[in-house]
């Protein structure tokens, strides 16, 4: 079974997103430490800045370039605080997967286990078919008592009560395997 599978997942779905959030916002931090000009393309219109830049271009250096100097210090905390965000965002993703596939290997380990259960729980029940069947077979020859039969009975019931239990065990096990991968197969 591929891991790909566990990709759709909500938990693991919402841990890739907040990485990729942290990761963005590492970009945008990195980015706020350069200085910033804005061009549009309207037809029709100005850009105000644009023209602002154009009639006096020192207006410009002394406000958009010496920004970013005169807030290097802050802006590097800014990346920085961003980077230990990412950091813990990557460890959260992780973290998950992990999870994840600790959840999915214990749900598969349950299910073996039941199944297991469940297939001696039908031996079981053979063969108490088989005595049932035997000792009704040596009443009506007369070799047992009818107490006998009962006893067999008695004995069958238990044991189609206890594998009713093991199909009811393994069917939830289905289940729950079917929610640990997230829902199932996609085709």
């Amino acid at each position: 079974m591929p891991s790909s599978i566990l990709k759709r997942r909500p938990d693991v779905l919402k841990a890739e997103q907040q990485l990729i959030e942290a990761n963005a916002q590492v970009g945008i931090a990195y980015t706020d430490m350069f200085p910033t000009l804005k061009i549009t393309g309207r037809v029709g219109g100005e850009n105000s800045e644009l023209t602002d830049f154009l009639k006096s271009p020192a207006w410009f250096i002394s406000g958009a370039f010496t920004g970013p100097i005169f807030n290097m210090g802050k802006n590097k905390a800014k990346h920085k605080a961003a980077k230990a965000v990412y950091e813990q965002a990557l460890y959260n993703y992780e973290k998950t997967i992990l999870e994840v596939f600790k959840e999915v290997n214990g749900a598969i380990n349950t299910f073996r286990k039941i199944r297991e259960v469940r297939i001696s729980y039908e031996k079981l029940y053979n063969s108490a078919k088989a005595y049932y069947d035997l000792a009704r077979l040596q009443y009506v020859n007369g070799i047992v008592n009818y107490i006998d039969v009962l006893d067999s009975q008695r004995q069958l019931f238990d044991a189609e009560t206890a594998l009713n239990d093991a199909i009811l065990n393994e069917l939830s096990s289905v289940v729950y395997l079917y929610k640990a991968l997230g829902g199932g197969l996609i085709r």
